[in-house]
């Protein structure tokens, strides 16, 4: 008997110069990016193949682009191995959208409106802030022993929590160096890595995205889904349309808990794991997630990473 899998989709960071090349050239995933076209934007086929990195890296192109390429490999995958069943969807940040597709919540169009609204609110944010803003990822051992540390730190906000080690700080970039400054005065056991992004996505500086995802919601269709979402912004499993719509709204400026809803899936019997990308990423975190009281990685969980060149394989 086939296992049921939790499908994985990563959030921001991931897009890559051509990451869709391929999928254009797949009849599945070619139906599906043409679907999202009129939503996501009819510059889709140029942004997903040909856009340069820095211009890709800007959030209103890599939000737009990393949906597009994640419904694109796991409609392609699912084409390719039609007995495939879920047991879960996970999201990382805006992964959660294609999360919601795969459980059948949402439809590829609305939820091609509803990430080209975002990805526009995102963007709107960062042109208005008045001083340069940023994040940072923070490695250390147990995050959790660091979050008072973090918290008495002017400016500076846990964003997203993603493994039992991993996060990410968000604030303006003084506050920011401000912080690594402090880490490094004071011997904390912690790398501080400044990011390449345009704002602290998830944290208050984002709440004046709400009323332009309020109004998206609101014109998107969103069912129970099949399977269970895990969302980030609650850390839980997720099945009532409207607290889930009232969730994506949330995100912008809440605490990404993607490590407790990686936990949930596996509480709700979430044992095998797969995520199909150009690069798979929220996979290789789950070594670093579903661990014991030791940090040692749980024996009975499963990863299976499909590249897109895999996808037929």
């Amino acid at each position: 008997m086939n296992p049921k899998f939790c499908a994985l989709f990563a959030g921001q960071s991931v897009q890559a110069q051509g990451m869709c090349r391929e999928l254009w050239r797949l009849p599945a995933a070619r139906a599906v990016l043409e679907r999202l076209a009129p939503t996501l934007g009819e510059d889709l086929e140029r942004l997903t193949t040909e856009t340069p990195g820095p211009e890709l890296a800007l959030t209103f192109n890599a939000q737009r682009a990393i949906h597009a390429h994640h419904l694109g490999n796991w409609f392609a995958y699912l084409a390719a191995h039609p007995e495939t069943e879920l047991c879960g969807a996970v999201g990382h940040s805006m992964g959660v959208v294609a999360a919601l597709v795969a459980a059948g919540a949402l439809s590829v169009e609305d939820s091609g409106a509803f990430m080209r609204a975002r990805a526009q609110a995102f963007s709107d944010v960062c042109k208005g802030f008045s001083q340069p803003q940023g994040m940072a990822a923070i490695i250390t051992k147990n995050l959790r022993e660091f979050k008072d540390r973090i918290e008495s730190c002017p400016g500076v906000t846990l964003a997203l929590h993603n493994t039992r080690g991993k996060g990410t700080i968000g604030g303006t970039l003084a506050d920011i160096e401000a912080f690594a400054a402090r880490a490094k005065r004071e011997g904390w056991p912690m790398k501080v890595l400044v990011l390449k992004v345009e704002g602290p996505y998830h944290t208050a500086a984002f709440a004046a995205a709400r009323p332009a995802l309020q109004a998206a919601a609101d014109k998107i269709a969103v069912a129970a889904p099949k399977v269970p979402v895990f969302m980030g912004t609650s850390g839980l499993a997720e099945f009532d349309p409207a607290r889930i719509k009232r969730l994506l709204v949330e995100q912008a400026d809440h605490l990404e808990r993607h490590f407790d809803a990686v936990w949930a899936a596996y509480e709700r019997g979430c044992r095998n794991f797969i995520e199909v990308a150009y690069k798979p990423q929220p996979i290789s975190w789950l070594a670093d997630q579903l661990t014991d009281k030791d940090g040692k990685p749980l024996p009975d969980v499963t990863a299976r990473a499909v590249k897109t060149e895999d996808i037929a394989k």
